[in-house]
């Protein structure tokens, strides 16, 4: 008898899944306009094969975000002044120094807080003393094998000044000065403003024992007392939080011929000069005001970002980000490796302090000085020696804030498109703009 079909179909044999090829998100980097740039994201990505998200903030918000939400970045690219805050909250993990690969070219200014033992130790936010984590997990100064972040660029800053000869102007206390008044610009930011304006008090004679870089109760009264009385005179006629508000008043200023001076970062300074706007970066007699910034790791970093983060921060040592941050004003902290990618010029311009012999241009092509011009304030030594106060974070850090944003408060009109003091059509504003 003949054997029937089966009409049940034995199952087929079984074949591995296909692979699924999972593509990697971008290197999130939470950071501040000073060196999240175009040229600065368009290099990273040609040298490390890597996809970024700049996530570009003023440095308030960069400061809040990085202190609440870790999940949000990979890499805090910011000040080290900001360690104070974002440390105590877990948001940022210790780096592990023996993964940076040219951490011994690293010079001696973030890492015993000035170049040569015989110059002198700014006050405030001393990099130094906020760079080794120690045993207990604190921070300090004490060489260890792990840091909070990887010092990167950093600068002398004072004002920048337009429709005036800047040697005329050569000390911190004109920001004061009641013959500027509606044609001054101050930044917002409590950490930073605060201090052109402690500089300038200074210079005029008030607050003259005040610890710069750690203000009591009772001084953090009495600048914001005065900070608000000028606010409510129309003293200021702009308060930036982001310095692209202070370059669009600053152009303003020059379009108008109205002379205008103020708070302003050298990235912010090589935008106008970049624009054609003829602004001069002051000397003063008092000192500068320093900051230095770095990179520091998510504490919620995954495993293949971690290793990008560790390749994207070696980058920043290798040279070529620290020649671009260069012809925006700043310095590297190890300036060594920048020299070949700088021409003779440039690194005599910029490191050296000498005259051009040709035109000086940005990071993007544009030329910023001419042949013959000369950076102020001298060479890299001479200018970071001068640095009196560090940005910093005070002991009474929450209560200056709350006063100063108090302060800033009675200005009521909100800072758009600026119209100068003094320009055709527009008189002298009865109050301040502020961001």
């Amino acid at each position: 008898m003949a054997r029937r079909k089966s009409a049940i179909k034995s199952p087929a044999r079984s074949r591995p899944a296909p692979a699924v090829r999972r593509s990697r998100g971008p290197l999130r980097v939470l950071g501040t306009s000073v060196t999240q740039t175009r040229a600065i994201k368009q290099a990273a990505a040609e040298d490390l094969g890597l996809a970024f998200d700049f996530i570009t903030r003023d440095g308030t918000e960069a400061q809040r975000q990085g202190a609440l939400r870790p999940d949000t970045f990979d890499v805090y690219d910011q000040w080290f002044h900001d360690i104070d805050l974002i440390w105590s909250t877990g948001s940022v993990q210790p780096i592990d120094i023996t993964r940076i690969t040219r951490w011994e070219e690293i010079n001696d200014l973030p890492k015993t807080g000035r170049l040569r033992a015989d110059l002198p130790r700014p006050l405030g936010g001393d990099p130094s003393k906020r760079l080794f984590v120690q045993l207990d997990g604190s921070l300090g100064d004490a060489p260890s094998a792990r840091i909070s972040m990887v010092p990167t660029a950093h600068n002398a800053d004072s004002f920048a000044v337009i429709g005036c000869d800047p040697a005329t102007v050569g000390s911190w206390g004109v920001l004061l000065d009641p013959d500027w008044s509606g044609r001054i610009i101050l930044q917002r930011d409590a950490a930073i403003g605060c201090l052109d304006m402690l500089l300038a008090m200074q210079a005029r004679g008030e607050l003259l024992g005040a610890d710069l870089g750690d203000l009591s109760l009772e001084e953090i009264r009495a600048l914001t007392e005065r900070l608000r009385e000028l606010v409510q005179r129309g003293h200021f006629r702009c308060v930036w939080a982001d310095e692209a508000e202070a370059v669009l008043a600053m152009q303003a200023a020059a379009q108008s011929g109205t002379p205008m001076l103020g708070s302003m970062w050298w990235s912010g300074l090589t935008r106008l000069r970049a624009s054609g706007t003829p602004v001069s970066m002051v000397t003063p007699a008092e000192g500068y005001r320093g900051w230095f910034g770095g990179l520091a790791l998510s504490a919620l970093v995954g495993d293949w970002a971690r290793d990008a983060a560790y390749d994207f921060i070696n980058w920043w040592l290798d040279g070529r980000p620290g020649a671009m941050m260069a012809r925006s004003g700043a310095y590297i902290a190890n300036p060594d490796p920048v020299r070949r990618y700088l021409s003779t010029d440039e690194w005599g311009f910029w490191y050296e302090g000498k005259p051009a012999h040709a035109d000086i241009r940005d990071q993007d092509g544009s030329v910023i000085y001419r042949s013959g011009d000369r950076r102020e304030g001298g060479d890299y030594v001479q200018r970071m020696s001068r640095v009196r106060v560090w940005d910093t974070v005070m002991n009474e850090h929450n209560y200056l804030v709350r006063l100063w944003e108090s302060a800033l408060a009675e200005s009521q009109r909100r800072f758009r498109e600026p119209v100068v003091a003094g320009s055709p059509g527009s008189p002298a504003p009865e109050r301040p703009i502020s961001p």
